[in-house]
Order: C-alpha cells, then structure tokens, then sequence
C-alpha cells in the first residue's frame, strides 16, 4: 500500500512523464492507470487491494433446488442423490449432475464415505 501512496503523491506532483513514472516504481502503464483511476474514484481507500472473489457465479446450484435435496435425504436416509434427483425432477426441472448433488449432500454431512474393502491378492503373487 506504501508504495501505491508514494506513486500516487509523485503522480499528482506532475513532475515525471507517465510512462516514466511507471518505471521508477516498476509497475506497468495498466496497472498505474488502475491505481490512479482508483484513488480518483475511492480516494485514499481505493488504493487498498480489492477481492479477487468473483461477484456471482452463473452456474451455481439455486438455493432452493438445494434446500429440497436437503429435505428429502433427511426424509429418505437411505436413498442415494440418484433416485433423490430422480424424484425431484418432477418439481424441478433444471437439476445439477448426481456427483454434484452428492457433494451438496456430502457438505452437510447427510452422506458418509463408503468403507473401502481390502484389496484381495491373488494367491501365487509374492506379498510385499
């Protein structure tokens, strides 16, 4: 943040040339005009580094699709996210993929790894 607030003060000195500017503070012209327009916009505060996060994700499960998935596991323990997409297709017709509703369902903990069976070697293979 130092170094922002120092190319902006020599910034408003009006002093160097832009692109010069730039290089004493190594940085390049795209990001120099996004500090400057920045700071125009938001003032001292703008020049603190913003959230990579995405604002919104276009493909994400609705809420309401995922509450019903919830509802109905709890109300069927024993069915899995196949027959529950299954049967909740009727009310809803854009559904995610069965792995995605298991992994909704394995996030709320309403589904548990299967226990994994050992591996049987066959009898004439040497054993490690």
């Amino acid at each position: 943040m130092g170094q922002r607030v120092r190319f902006i003060a020599e910034y408003m000195k009006d002093y160097f040339p832009f692109n010069e500017l730039c290089l004493q503070f190594n940085i390049s012209r795209k990001t120099g005009y996004k500090w400057v327009e920045r700071y125009e916009e938001e003032g001292p505060k703008g020049l603190a580094d913003h959230s990579r996060r995405p604002h919104h994700c276009p493909h994400c499960t609705d809420q309401e699709i995922i509450e019903a998935l919830i509802r109905s596991r709890q109300k069927h323990p024993t069915w899995g996210p196949k027959k529950l997409l299954h049967i909740l297709s009727s009310r809803y017709p854009d559904l995610p993929a069965v792995s995605t509703a298991a992994d909704i369902l394995k996030r709320k903990g309403l589904i548990t790894g299967t226990k994994r069976r050992p591996r049987r070697m066959h009898p004439d293979v040497p054993r490690p």
